[in-house]
């Protein structure tokens, strides 16, 4: 039974795939307004 490879795959860098998910989720966080910190800090 032979084997069959498929040596024509191009390596995935993840973390350049991560950043690029992040990117686009904080994108879209801040056109819809989400996850702004702008709480007061009154326990100075």
């Amino acid at each position: 039974m032979s084997t069959t490879k498929d040596n024509n795959k191009k390596p995935v860098d993840g973390n350049a795939v991560r950043q690029q998910k992040n990117n686009l989720r904080e994108r879209n966080a801040e056109e819809r307004g989400e996850r702004q910190y702008s709480k007061k800090t009154d326990h100075i």
